[in-house]
């Protein structure tokens, strides 16, 4: 979990306790030192190394600090469990993205596939012949015409096949003459004739649609060949109705043997597709429809239920083998999915199953992320996209990354105390140097801080009798050094060549404090003594100073030190050094009483 100490507080309510614990951290700060510098006077001889620091000149930014754990801003873990056929990893490798990490055996899902696509067939023509179905139930003109001799009633059960009426098409009339062969070689489709009406004392143009060499007989015996001539009706030519013809070529006019009747272009008899009760009849006797034109509607049960079944149960199988088929090409054929190193890669095999189970881990560690949490008094400070400082501090360096605030929640989460936090996440370019699982520090500079000035490290400052000093180094004391021993400095055990200068301060933050008179910027201070690592050891051992990534000092030994009465020391009745303003940095400590920690802090 991470711990978040931030600078500055901005609500007005939490000035005055943040006030008190700036100058608590302050007499922790003396306190270590004191019980440290105790620590060496009765248990040490180690030879001593000074750390120093220096003022600079700018801006008091308002900031939130904390620390956090790495981990890979993109990470891929990959669970193994199958046969192993091919294994091209180990631990430590280098992949880039798409190299073949292993391949197991999925001879069980190809055949799994075949069983699902010969069901998959069954109910494809299933669900055909449930369409044909219902699609027998309503009943179409097949072309325009007039609706004749309808033979059905409605909520009568019909067979398949039943006949329903008659639909004619009357638009045109055709009639069948004979003519002798002799004349064959005269007629083609597509001649002019003329058709005469004998009882309607009308003539009608026509025209040779089909010509058939049957082979009719005459009274006479005369061989005949028939020809089929359509005329269009005006709507006075019925079927039945009598006519006689003659064509005309170059030649002169051809006659046919004998008139004949009229039939209609197109007669069909409707009829029942499907089984069941005629629900509805949608037209009468002799009325005109066009093409397409629903007639019947036939009522089928079951049928619909039927169809949404076959249609459930076909995309369930379609579904079963896409999952199976991306099993294939993704789990159990594996390239990777990022470029990274390899850093866990193993399987073993089951031997009660006879399985292979295990995983494949990969990082890509060009950048990193940490995981935070933002006081809710700050979260308004915050704009995803904010550069962000990220270091590690070691016993002998401190290496600062860049980084960017790349995510904040929009929701906050209540914790102890009614104070909520929102989560956030710092992404960190890292470039390789940074592994996982490392504790980082990170800094969010927010640019509310006033105007530029000196500036201290925060934990160079100590305290006399009369205020603060800063331990300067110089040739010759500067003017007004005072001796720290004389006047109840904090800090007595320091090296030769610094020299106590008063300073008078104002606000800080959790590095810094603003030096408003007594030194300039770019000088030298003393801040503790680091002892090297005792022998055979392997790190030093150093006293962390109030303010260095945000955190309480580590005072020897672990604990606290016990002051007179059991009580924290107070400076000026709880009050802040001369000059404080501006609470920028322990916006962390807002409203804690009776020396309680922050509520939501861990």
């Amino acid at each position: 979990m991470d711990t978040t100490v931030k600078t500055p507080g901005t609500a007005a309510g939490a000035g005055r306790g943040r006030r008190r614990w700036l100058v608590i951290v302050l007499a922790l700060l003396l306190a270590a030192a004191a019980v440290y510098g105790c620590r060496q006077l009765f248990f040490g001889e180690e030879e001593r190394v000074a750390v120093t620091g220096r003022t600079t000149y700018g801006s008091l930014n308002q900031a939130l600090e904390g620390s956090g754990t790495t981990i890979p801003a993109d990470s891929v873990t990959y669970e193994i469990n199958g046969t192993v056929l091919e294994w091209q990893v180990e631990a430590g490798q280098e992949v880039q993205a798409g190299d073949l990490l292993y391949v197991l055996d999925s001879s069980e899902l190809r055949d799994q596939i075949v069983e699902y696509e010969v069901e998959l067939q069954e109910l494809e023509e299933e669900l055909a012949e449930i369409d044909e179905s219902l699609a027998a139930r309503q009943v179409l003109a097949p072309f325009a015409g007039r609706v004749e001799a309808i033979s059905a009633a409605e909520g009568r059960s019909l067979q398949n096949g039943a006949a329903l009426c008659t639909l004619v098409d009357d638009s045109v009339m055709k009639a069948t003459f004979y003519f002798g062969y002799s004349v064959r070689d005269r007629i083609a489709v597509g001649m002019p004739a003329t058709l005469t009406f004998p009882e309607l004392m009308l003539t009608r143009e026509a025209v040779v649609a089909e010509i058939h060499e049957v082979d009719y007989l005459t009274v006479e015996g005369m061989r005949c060949f028939a020809v089929v001539l359509e005329c269009e009706n005006p709507g006075a030519l019925t079927e039945g109705t009598v006519a006689s013809c003659h064509l005309e070529d170059s030649a002169g006019a051809l006659y046919a043997v004998d008139s004949a009747p009229l039939a209609f272009h197109k007669v069909d008899t409707l009829t029942a597709g499907t089984a069941g009760e005629l629900a509805e009849i949608l037209v009468m006797d002799y009325e005109r429809v066009e093409a397409g034109q629903l007639l019947f509607l036939i009522e089928s049960s079951g049928g619909e239920s039927r169809r949404a079944t076959a249609v459930k149960q076909i995309e369930h199988l379609k579904e079963n083998i896409a999952e199976l088929e991306e099993a294939i090409a993704t789990e159990y054929t594996r390239y990777s999915d990022i470029t990274g190193q390899v850093v866990q890669a193993s399987y073993m095999t089951n031997r009660m199953t006879g399985t292979d189970i295990g995983s494949i881990s990969i990082y890509n560690q060009e950048s990193m992320q940490i995981a935070v949490n933002i006081d809710e008094l700050d979260a308004d400070l915050l704009t995803p996209g904010m550069d962000v400082t990220v270091y590690r501090t070691t016993a002998s360096d401190t290496v600062s990354y860049p980084a960017t605030l790349s995510h904040l929640s929009l929701e906050a989460t209540s914790g102890s105390g009614g104070v909520s936090t929102f989560a956030a996440e710092i992404t960190i370019d890292s470039k390789g140097a940074l592994a996982a699982g490392v504790t980082v520090t990170y800094r969010i500079d927010t640019g509310e801080g006033e105007g530029e000035g000196v500036l201290a490290p925060i934990q160079a400052l100590a305290r006399y009798d009369d205020g603060y000093y800063l331990l300067v180094k110089a040739q010759q004391p500067p003017e007004g050094a005072i001796d720290p021993a004389a006047v109840g400095g904090s800090v007595t055990d320091y090296p030769q060549g610094f020299h106590a200068v008063p300073v008078e301060v104002g606000d800080f933050n959790a590095g810094s404090i603003r030096i408003l008179s007594g030194v300039g910027p770019d000088e030298e201070l003393f801040l503790r003594y680091q002892n090297p690592a005792p022998a055979g050891g392997d790190s030093t051992s150093v006293v962390e100073e109030a303010g260095e990534s945000g955190q309480m000092p580590t005072f020897p030994g672990g604990q606290m030190p016990t002051f007179p009465g059991g009580q924290m020391p107070d400076f000026g009745s709880g009050q802040r050094p001369g000059g404080m303003s501006g609470m920028s940095g322990m916006s962390g400590m807002s409203g804690m009483e009776g020396g309680q920690r922050p509520a939501g802090r861990n």
